[in-house]
């Protein structure tokens, strides 16, 4: 396993605990991946493995409040005020690292679920420095629903910011489980391969409750997430990728108005794709070999000619 790991200052001073995957050859790409929550960077190493083979060197870092991060700085499950903000500084300092390492080497941003988010924040502010997007298990995030979880987060702070957050932890996840018959754990909604849903509920690292103040800075992100996108350069390629039956995306229809949230801004390059029956983590589902494929191909389509 061509893995290594190591640890960069964040934008607030804390350590950041980072892991890399280098390309078999010389890498034609790197690709920058943001985590979900409530898991951490080291669950995509089957996949940086692949993209290895593919010329492409990985990077992946446990983001503030989770993985070995979390523990690095007692910080497990949580992010202090302004923590949404402040881990899309986290990435692009990584980002600035990857470039001072490998000028000119194209790097490619690839968001999932909670991270998808803080990407569609990043380009906001770093779209130009990037040579494209992929955004997996995404959505469109704005609404009443939305309004209202960050009113009660705010609420909820009066109790302790480093509580962890069980109502807002089931408002926000409790219902995810309600199409799929007979389910077999509380997270069936992450994939229909039982042996990698085993695996997330068995790592310490997955599905913990979040604490008030991780609610608090999610929901704050959230409310201004489509506040200047105007900012967002036209010309940035944008994949848009997910399982149509991903309660995240609410089964397609917020992953589908997301779609077209960046068609009316005017993305010039920009597909997406829904995968039939698949459910949240698409890179870890029954049908993963083909998303690796799809991803691989469109890598090879956006780097090679740069």
């Amino acid at each position: 396993m061509n893995q290594e790991s190591f640890t960069f200052k964040g934008s607030n001073g804390r350590e950041i605990f980072c892991w890399c995957w280098e390309a078999t050859a010389q890498a034609q790409g790197v690709l920058q991946i943001f985590h979900g929550m409530a898991e951490h960077a080291q669950r995509y190493a089957d996949f940086a493995q692949h993209l290895n083979k593919q010329g492409y060197t990985v990077y992946a870092c446990d983001m503030r409040g989770h993985g070995r991060t979390g523990e690095l700085n007692a910080d497990s499950c949580h992010m202090d005020k302004g923590g949404f903000n402040g881990s899309v500084e986290d990435q692009a300092l990584l980002m600035k690292l990857i470039k001072e390492k490998r000028p000119g080497v194209p790097l490619i941003i690839l968001g999932h679920s909670f991270g998808s988010f803080l990407a569609q924040e990043f380009i906001k502010h770093y779209g130009e420095d990037i040579s494209g997007l992929i955004l997996s298990g995404s959505s469109l995030m704005k609404g009443a629903d939305i309004n209202a979880a960050y009113i009660l987060a705010k609420l909820s702070l009066i109790f302790g910011s480093r509580k962890p957050n069980k109502l807002l932890d089931k408002l926000s996840f409790g219902s995810y489980n309600k199409r799929i018959q007979n389910p077999t754990s509380k997270f069936s909604w992450l994939s229909r391969d039982e042996e990698q849903v085993g695996r997330y509920e068995q790592s310490h690292f997955c599905g913990s409750v979040m604490t008030s103040g991780f609610f608090e800075c999610f929901f704050t992100g959230l409310v201004n997430l489509y506040k200047g996108m105007g900012r967002i350069p036209l010309n940035l390629p944008v994949y848009i990728l997910s399982g149509d039956e991903d309660p995240v995306g609410k089964y397609g229809v917020g992953t589908n108005k997301l779609y077209e949230e960046y068609k009316r801004l005017g993305i010039k390059d920009l597909r997406i794709k829904l995968y039939e029956g698949s459910r949240h983590e698409i890179l870890n589902e029954i049908n993963r070999e083909m998303v690796y494929q799809d991803i691989s191909d469109w890598l090879k389509e956006h780097t090679v000619s740069q």
